[in-house]
């Protein structure tokens, strides 16, 4: 399979000897060979062979390491991955759970692909150009390890325009409609298949869920940036005795409603969730109510180090103003899913929000995604959800 040559400069080897998969572009020196090339096999300043990744010289990560020297990426490799990956999610997923990440990029050793599954649908995404001209390979390994299952290739989302593909989603194999029903610790929920964020469902939250019906029972319960509301969903199971969603777009209010009507005859009484269509930060600012266990999981708002200072601000702001609305006794789970906000930084803002909320915040245990989305030890960046269960005193 033809692949670029791609050199380091002196000094620059020290990232992909330790095996993080992303090869900057401020580390090479020289590349040799075609632009439409999918593979590429990176050498040191001395001309020694380093490894092998998909290409995309149009990146600010023209490589995603894939193994070392001589790896072959063909359907076999990616099957190889694929069967690692299932046999995993065979092990650590909750049951009567359909819905679930099944492959999760670089944590399962594929850098820039990420599928899943909602029921009888697998959604994929490609974020890498080297490997979207191998899809047919890892479609065809995809297609047999699951031959029952629809598959949708969702492709909007800023990673694809950085590396410059097509924006216009793909069906590859069977039937696909709006939206894919499943199930998640025996609850239906559906993921939003067309014009959906991420892949339709944030199935990155799902221990996180569990922990909020745990704490529910007999609570009023306050989800913000509720998406569909399955925050809420869960806490109805768990015996909140009410839920307020906050969400700003209508049609995740529509979805959130037949969710709820979805799981009427699996214990959720969806008439005791009071849907708010408004921004979270205006609705905080006016509301006046206190709950037993406040959730709040904005979406990322900050992609790049250069949106580090405002993020670190508007974090600060959001959490200051949810703050004040736990009761005393209360329980707060808050989330940062920005990758330029590390776990470090996102305490300290903790730290100065419930100092300007004047409450006593008591950080309890820290929270993160489920087994089914692992993270390489070699690549911290893939650790990008982080949050924290705490308990609220006046």
């Amino acid at each position: 399979m033809e692949s670029r040559k791609v050199y380091l400069k002196p000094t620059r080897e020290k990232s992909v000897r330790n095996r993080h998969p992303w090869l900057f572009s401020g580390a090479v020196a020289r590349a040799e060979g075609p632009a439409t090339a999918p593979l590429a096999e990176v050498f040191s300043a001395g001309g020694k062979s380093l490894g092998v990744g998909f290409s995309s010289p149009d990146s600010r990560i023209p490589v995603r390491l894939v193994g070392p020297p001589g790896t072959v990426v063909d359907q076999e490799f990616f099957a190889s991955r694929l069967s690692q990956a299932v046999e995993l999610r065979n092990r650590v997923l909750p049951p009567r759970t359909t819905g679930y990440r099944l492959l999760n990029a670089e944590g399962d050793g594929v850098p820039g692909w990420v599928v899943d599954r909602f029921g009888d649908v697998l959604v994929s995404q490609i974020t890498s150009a080297g490997l979207e001209r191998l899809k047919g390979e890892a479609y065809a390994a995809l297609s047999a390890a699951f031959p029952e299952s629809a598959i949708f290739q969702s492709n909007s989302g800023p990673a694809r325009r950085q590396e410059k593909l097509s924006q216009k989603d793909e069906v590859i194999r069977g039937e696909i409609e709006s939206e894919s029903w499943f199930e998640e610790n025996g609850l239906a929920f559906s993921g939003e298949l067309a014009g959906g964020q991420k892949t339709g469902f944030y199935c990155d939250q799902r221990p996180n869920r569990q922990k909020v019906s745990q704490l529910a029972d007999g609570q009023t319960v306050l989800d913000l940036f509720a998406h569909s509301g399955a925050f809420g969903i869960y806490a109805l199971k768990g015996g909140a005795d009410s839920v307020v969603c906050v969400e700003s777009a209508e049609r995740l209010i529509e979805r959130g409603r037949r969710q709820a009507e979805r799981n009427s005859e699996r214990g959720v009484d969806g008439s005791r969730i009071e849907w708010v269509k408004r921004d979270v930060f205006e609705d905080l600012r006016e509301r006046k109510a206190r709950y037993g266990v406040v959730v709040c999981d904005p979406p990322p708002m900050a992609r790049r180090k250069a949106d580090y200072d405002r993020a670190a601000r508007a974090y600060k702001d959001l959490n200051r103003l949810a703050l004040k609305r736990v009761e005393n006794g209360g329980f707060f789970l808050t989330f940062s899913c920005s990758g330029a906000i590390d776990p470090r930084l996102f305490r300290q803002i903790l730290f100065a929000s419930a100092l300007e909320a004047e409450v006593q915040l008591d950080l309890l245990h820290a929270l993160g995604t489920g087994s089914d989305h692992p993270a390489s030890v070699f690549h911290p960046e893939g650790e990008y959800l982080k949050g924290w269960l705490g308990r609220v005193r006046r």
